[in-house]
């Protein structure tokens, strides 16, 4: 049986990682989403990845889109601190909604790249709209009223004592008990 060494099984290892890795996976706007007033204003910050060197998080052309509607395109550049905001007004008032941003050109600030990586990458978050809106709660309450009772019909017999009449309650019959004898 052969021993593969350690160290070669380590490089084998690592190998595969930069064969799973691809430069696109790496290169690829990140976003975020906010609503600011009203029923639909939406507020999306888009950010360059977190990439080694600076000149990798260059891209001037990303755009955002809502639903898959295009809204606004911006860049990323050392000016702006690779990050841009965007604010517009939904078109709809209502529901759970995609907010993406793609690149739409090659990451980086060559302009002839022969091996442009990361374009069509994007990124995307949800929003829920009517901004500003609490979450809605449904809340069902049963109520289950005291049991009725049916009570027998209470009377009441007149007694007169010593020329006084008293009024008292009905008294159940009573039950005759039979003495039982033994024997």
């Amino acid at each position: 049986m052969r021993k593969i060494p350690v160290a070669l099984a380590g490089a084998a290892v690592v190998a595969a990682g930069f064969l799973v890795l691809s430069p696109a996976d790496a290169h690829h706007p990140e976003v975020e989403a906010v609503c600011l007033a009203g029923p639909a204003t939406i507020r999306v910050t888009a950010t360059a990845w977190d990439a080694p060197t600076l000149d990798e998080r260059v891209n001037d052309n990303v755009e955002i889109t809502f639903d898959g509607t295009a809204v606004g395109v911006g860049g990323f550049t050392a000016a702006n601190g690779y990050t841009f905001t965007l604010d517009f007004v939904a078109p709809v008032q209502t529901g759970t909604h995609v907010v993406r941003a793609t690149s739409l050109h090659p990451w980086g600030a060559q302009e002839n790249d022969p091996d442009p990586v990361g374009v069509g990458e994007f990124r995307e978050t949800t929003i829920a709209l009517p901004c500003g809106a609490a979450p809605t709660t449904t809340v069902v309450v049963t109520t289950t009223a005291a049991p009725t009772t049916t009570a027998a019909p209470t009377t009441t017999v007149p007694t007169e004592v010593e020329g006084v009449t008293v009024t008292r309650p009905d008294v159940a019959t009573p039950v005759a008990v039979n003495p039982r004898f033994a024997g």
